[in-house]
């Protein structure tokens, strides 16, 4: 059980409500994004963070996503 609930979505401020609703087209799910959401700074530097290892990164699409979906198999995790 998570000890910080998640915002609802009408709960997340306008300015930072995108970046939860593009969590949720990529993920299914938007659970995270709108915990980080209790602190918007926090959720943009994240967001910034993850943009600049798409953009920069070396490892391979493919290898990339084939890690996600080990890790998500690994955790017992829809993906």
């Amino acid at each position: 059980m998570a000890r910080i609930a998640p915002l609802g979505m009408h709960e997340v401020d306008d300015e930072i409500r995108h970046l939860c609703e593009e969590a949720e087209r990529q993920s299914g799910t938007s659970a995270s994004a709108r915990t980080y959401a209790r602190n918007p700074g926090v959720l943009k530097a994240l967001a910034a963070f993850r943009a600049a290892l798409v953009r920069e990164g070396t490892i391979d699409p493919v290898l990339r996503e084939l890690v996600r979906l080990r890790i998500a198999a690994l955790n017992n995790c829809r993906y």
